[in-house]
């Protein structure tokens, strides 16, 4: 585990490339519209049940993390859009792109328009992610 001397943060790797700059979680929200906050909130409230957690607004979004980060939420206008990683590619609906993250791991993404996908498949899916980041 390394600490950024600079900022705080707690990471996996040592020396791991980051923005020390910290943004306000609301500001991401300025200009959207309310369905984006409760999406936001209902998946939230879900990946909190796994366990530890850290969310960290960045410049477009959140990341979210157990001891590395396991997702990433941008927040659109009327959306959520997901990222997040999986020990292998998932070619299954509602991902609609996966790609290589790291020699291990692969990145998956998933667009969120309702309540209603955040469903039980999703959540497994994040807390494998979850599990994989611990």
């Amino acid at each position: 585990m390394w600490i950024c001397p600079e900022c705080g943060r707690k990471f996996a790797r040592n020396k791991q490339s980051h923005s020390c700059i910290e943004y306000n979680i609301e500001d991401l929200f300025i200009g959207k519209g309310e369905i984006a906050r409760v999406l936001y909130q209902a998946l939230l409230d879900r990946v909190k049940e796994f366990g530890e957690i850290e969310v960290h607004a960045g410049k477009w979004g959140l990341t979210v993390r157990h001891l590395s980060t396991f997702l990433s939420v941008m927040i659109e206008k009327n959306h959520l859009t997901l990222v997040f990683i999986s020990a292998e590619p998932i070619d299954e609906f509602p991902v609609y792109q996966n790609y290589p993250h790291t020699g291990s791991r692969f990145s998956n993404s998933v667009k969120i328009e309702s309540a209603d996908e955040i469903d039980d498949q999703l959540i497994r899916w994040l807390k494998q992610a979850w599990e994989l980041a611990g």
